[in-house]
């Protein structure tokens, strides 16, 4: 019995060996760096907007008004690095599979890095938003304020706890094929993280306006509450569509494009941050509005919308390389896709 102990913790010992990992791709892993770096800037920069206490709206942003007019704030400036790490996140899982180098290692540091930038980092930004108050001011406000206070901040920590709970269960639930991917059940941390982020830049554009001081205070108010809103979202069954692979993938008619392009050129002219903000909102909300719609009509939701109008509009990494790699060696490899949740 004691050989037999032995040598089944010898196989043990030697298939732990074999999972060593010894190569990682470097294109594909960088710009998931790229997006943790962002992440952990943003954080900085919502530490230095606390230490500056509202000073920097006062300070023109590297001496230039036009500039300044972008990045009022310290932020503001973390809020579109985000948007940057939302790039990289795309970015990442599109290298992997046009250099063919996908694998668990990137999937797993994708999450990593997920949990980071739309996770801990929009909570910062509303918590710095929405809990101005220094250390020495919160015990000199009334009762009910201060139980208000603490409320935002358990609402945050829901935040961060289901994009947290939406990562693990996306690489649990997880499929190799991409055409699996149309679609989301719950909202994507990167679209949770995007609505908070509309919100906070849209903020962020009116406090340099003394008339927007009502505004400014409700939507102050309103973040922790949305953040709350958002996270149960992350973590609820409703279907979200995947934006790329349900919109922008394959052929669509012509008066589709010519409507997209034109909402986009009014959003981008008229007024940038407010289209962002609502843009942002409507699809943190558009699960349940869908679901409650489908209802109302006694209809049931598909479990994949937004299709491509023909499945040879799909390009799959797999055929795409195929004759490619015919003669490469470890071809054949089962990989695991990575795409962020």
């Amino acid at each position: 019995m004691k050989i037999n102990d032995y040598d089944q913790s010898k196989g043990r010992r030697a298939r732990r060996r074999e999972r060593v990992l010894k190569t990682v791709a470097v294109l594909p892993s960088l710009a998931t760096l790229g997006n943790l770096t962002c992440g952990v800037g943003a954080v900085y920069l919502c530490l230095l907007s606390v230490q500056a206490g509202g000073s920097d709206l006062n300070t023109e942003t590297m001496g230039s008004a036009r500039i300044n007019s972008l990045f009022p704030t310290f932020l503001s400036i973390a809020a579109y690095l985000l948007i940057a790490a939302m790039f990289f996140d795309g970015l990442d899982g599109r290298l992997a599979r046009l250099t063919r180098k996908t694998s668990e290692f990137g999937g797993q540091l994708d999450s990593m890095s997920d949990m980071v930038s739309f996770g801990v980092a929009p909570a910062f930004l509303v918590i710095c938003i929405a809990q101005p108050a220094t250390f020495s001011e919160i015990s000199s406000l009334p009762p009910w304020v201060r139980a208000y206070w603490r409320a935002e901040w358990v609402m945050v920590a829901v935040f961060v706890c289901c994009a947290a709970l939406r990562l693990a269960r996306f690489n649990v639930e997880n499929e190799e094929d991409e055409s699996s991917h149309m679609d989301f059940r719950g909202l994507p941390t990167p679209g949770a993280a995007g609505a908070i982020i509309g919100l906070v830049i849209f903020h962020q554009s009116l406090l340099p306006e003394l008339a927007h001081e009502k505004a400014v205070e409700v939507l102050a108010a309103l973040l922790p509450p949305f953040a709350l809103v958002a996270g149960l979202l992350m973590v609820s069954p409703f279907r979200y569509a995947h934006l790329v692979n349900s919109i922008l993938r394959g052929r669509r008619p012509f008066w589709q494009v010519v409507s997209i392009v034109i909402i986009v050129l009014i959003g981008l002219v008229v007024e940038f941050r407010l289209t962002l903000a609502i843009a942002s909102a409507a699809y943190a909300l558009s699960g349940p509005v869908a679901s409650g719609i489908y209802k109302i009509l006694g209809r049931r939701q598909p479990e994949e919308s937004l299709l491509p109008d023909s499945e040879s509009d799909m390009v799959d990494a797999q055929e795409t390389f195929d004759e490619a790699d015919e003669n490469e060696p470890g071809a054949d490899e089962a990989d695991s896709v990575r795409i962020t949740g």
